[in-house]
């Protein structure tokens, strides 16, 4: 039963991350978006090694939440940066990261 719980709360936070990252235009917004959407697979993957003995599911949880804190990292500095040259971080207003439509 607690699987299933696990398997449902990933499954939204990876649906709302999805929507928030496709619907945002602040560039702050889309990488918060992506680190739930991306705390959510992790949430599934921790639910599906829960029921093995092994710990290699574990090891590879904790390796990618280091990395997803790692990539937040990079990516809030590329954030300063573009905010300090370009005063905003809206991705409308920053040359080169407009949405071709």
């Amino acid at each position: 039963m607690m699987a299933e719980i696990y398997f449902l709360t990933s499954a939204l936070l990876a649906a709302v991350g999805a929507y928030g990252a496709l619907v945002s235009r602040s560039a702050i917004k889309a990488l918060i978006s992506l680190e739930i959407l991306f705390n959510g697979v992790v949430l599934g993957a921790l639910a599906l090694t829960s029921s093995s003995a092994s710990l290699g599911g574990f090891i590879l949880v904790v390796f990618s939440v280091v990395l997803g804190s790692v990539e937040v990292g990079v990516l809030v500095s590329i954030l300063v940066l573009l905010y300090r040259r370009f005063r905003s971080v809206d991705v409308y207003q920053v040359p080169g990261l407009e949405v071709v439509e």
